[in-house]
């Protein structure tokens, strides 16, 4: 198995599993990535998506390939497109111009990369994309980049919401910020929205992996949406304190994420909390239909919101990150 991503919050609970398995697994790193946090027997390949050599000889003896590796901030549009459309691009082009290919390719996307939900009418991995970021758009292209190679490989792009767990340090955010006794909101209507524990993403990456079936794009989520005010509570049951749920109208919501991209600016850093954030934040819902991948890949969400955030927090917790 060929993972590349490896190192990043998805990608090192696949290696994780992976390895747990017992397959042989290889990770493409950058040279500054951390990989002391694999097991010993993971081989390492080091080099970036766009040197055709370095994925080439990554490529040999592969059965199958995890595409994991994507930005999820940026600096700017290109930054989305160098990684997640370019980056995918080279790597198809070397799958397709290595002697002996791979047999399928799992591909992970994100819903961002269709759009939310309109009307309350969940998306469907048929309907016709409309995202509303640069981060949706630079996926949508690696997507196109697969779906472009399904001549000389099996492809599967699976596309989840908001992805949580231990390690993450995105969603992190907010239950540190709940410590504090509240959670701001977006005012306005109520806004629903789906999410994935990192672990059920896992299992159906490995389902895709193998399933007879599988080919094309699957949605993977837990079936259940939750509210703004719903996620609020759960998280704060999580963190085990009394959280009240600040509602912040749009033009202050805008004004944090322009504070925030400041700051990191200044620092040279890209922000995940920025103003491409902020229209993700207040689309209508992000919804999803998940019948395909139950259907195709045998695949069912097994751990709840509510318990999914307990845990989590409880990681965090050990990890010395709540206090």
């Amino acid at each position: 198995m060929l993972v590349t991503g490896g190192t990043g919050f998805i990608g090192s609970h696949l290696v994780d599993a992976l390895v747990a398995q017992g397959a042989r697994v290889r990770v493409l790193v950058r040279p500054t990535s951390d990989t002391s946090g694999f097991a010993r027997d993971v081989e390492c390949v080091v080099g970036a998506l766009t040197n055709p050599f370095i994925v080439t000889q990554a490529l040999q003896d592969i059965d199958v390939v995890f595409h994991l590796a994507a930005l999820t901030r940026a600096r700017s549009a290109h930054e989305y497109v160098t990684v997640n459309g370019d980056g995918t691009r080279a790597l198809m082009a070397a799958i397709h111009n290595v002697q002996l290919r791979p047999r399928r390719l799992i591909a992970v996307s994100s819903l961002a990369a269709v759009g939310p939900a309109m009307n309350g009418i969940p998306v469907e991995p048929a309907d016709s994309p409309h995202p509303i970021t640069a981060y949706g758009r630079s996926k949508l292209e690696g997507e196109t980049a697969c779906l472009a190679a399904a001549a000389d490989l099996e492809v599967v792009i699976l596309r989840p919401p908001a992805v949580y767990g231990p390690r993450d340090r995105d969603l992190y955010l907010s239950f540190r910020i709940a410590m504090r006794g509240f959670l701001p909101v977006p005012s306005g209507p109520e806004r629903y929205l789906q999410f994935i524990h990192v672990h059920d993403l896992v299992d159906a990456m490995l389902r895709a992996a193998t399933a007879p079936r599988a080919s094309g794009i699957y949605h993977v989520a837990e079936p259940r949406a939750y509210s703004w005010r719903e996620i609020g509570m759960w998280i704060a049951s999580a963190v085990g304190r009394r959280v009240r749920t600040v509602r912040v109208p749009r033009w202050g919501v805008h004004v944090a994420a322009l504070l925030s991209e400041w700051g990191a600016a200044v620092r040279g850093q890209a922000t995940i909390f920025n103003r491409e954030k902020v229209q993700e934040m207040l689309a209508p819902a992000w919804l999803c239909e998940t019948a395909g991948a139950k259907r195709d890949l045998g695949f069912a969400v097994r751990i709840p919101l509510p318990a999914g955030f307990a845990t989590t927090a409880a990681w965090y917790r050990e990890q010395g990150w709540l206090s």
